[in-house]
């Protein structure tokens, strides 16, 4: 290799590693900044909103954990989000099986039309009327369940469809011959083959139930069964122009999913990409 060659994959890769570090930084600055504002007084924000904090201060944070009710909040969040990871998990597995594999005539079409529907948006109105007159669960933490439970089913039939495909038909026989059943050979053989697709959509799933406010805010009317992100809002409106404390609200929320983003955000990023392309 040439001195010019070299010195030229040098300059390329310092400019890749420049504009990464760049878009890092772009990034992280809107955490950063509201991690910094959290830790400071009201006085100390008004003087200077975007100063360095000068020490650290976890009052806010305490006022928060108090009157917004974090412990609570953050228990309903788990088990409905739980609860509708696993009704997600279950019916995206019974959907693309036997999608995937042809188990019945016109599976192909079904496969399309599922894809298809992503294109097309839900009616607000309706899914009300379905779970007040149809299931009488509205208002209600099973409502709540429903309509996560049920969300983003046609990306998680996508990802599974490919990911099935995969999977040699051999041990499909096989598991059946032995008198294995259609349900267990799915959750006791084939899933665990699955296991990178299907952690990465839990963990999409568990983030997007976590980060959504829309939802428990129309399907839930109980005060007493508020998601943390709910709970978030309710605290604006009683500290309105408090912006270091609602800073420590807004921190103490996205904590937990920032957290679990950068411990598993390879594991995201490979059962993405093994899903979208296997098959």
């Amino acid at each position: 290799m040439s001195v010019m060659t070299r010195n030229k994959r040098i300059a390329r890769n310092v400019a890749l590693y420049a504009a990464l570090t760049a878009v890092l930084l772009f990034m992280l600055y809107p955490i950063l900044l509201i991690l910094n504002i959290s830790l400071k007084t009201y006085q100390e924000y008004l003087v200077s909103p975007l100063s360095v904090a000068r020490g650290l201060r976890f009052d806010n944070y305490k006022l928060v954990w108090r009157d917004m009710k974090v412990l609570s909040r953050a228990l309903t969040t788990l088990w409905t989000t739980a609860a509708a990871l696993i009704l997600n998990t279950v019916i995206s597995l019974l959907a693309a099986f036997p999608l995937s594999r042809a188990h019945f005539k016109g599976s192909g079409k079904v496969y399309l039309y599922s894809l298809a529907s992503m294109f097309f948006p839900g009616s607000l109105v309706a899914t009300i009327i379905l779970l007040r007159d149809a299931l009488f669960v509205y208002g209600s933490p099973p409502a709540l369940i429903l309509m996560w439970g049920t969300g983003s089913l046609q990306l998680n039939i996508f990802m599974l469809y490919n990911f099935i495909k995969s999977l040699p038909r051999d041990l499909d026989d096989a598991a059946f011959i032995d008198g294995c059943g259609y349900f267990r050979y799915i959750f006791t053989i084939a899933m665990p083959l699955m296991l990178p697709i299907v952690t990465t959509l839990m963990l999409l799933k568990t983030i997007g139930c976590w980060n959504d406010f829309l939802s428990p805010y129309i399907y839930v009317l109980d005060p007493d069964f508020r998601t943390l992100s709910t709970g978030l809002y309710l605290f604006m409106g009683e500290r309105a122009t408090e912006w270091n404390v609602y800073a420590a609200a807004i921190f103490t929320v996205a904590a937990p999913m920032i957290a679990l983003y950068i411990f598993t955000q390879r594991f995201v990023i490979s059962g993405m990409v093994s899903g979208a392309l296997k098959g």
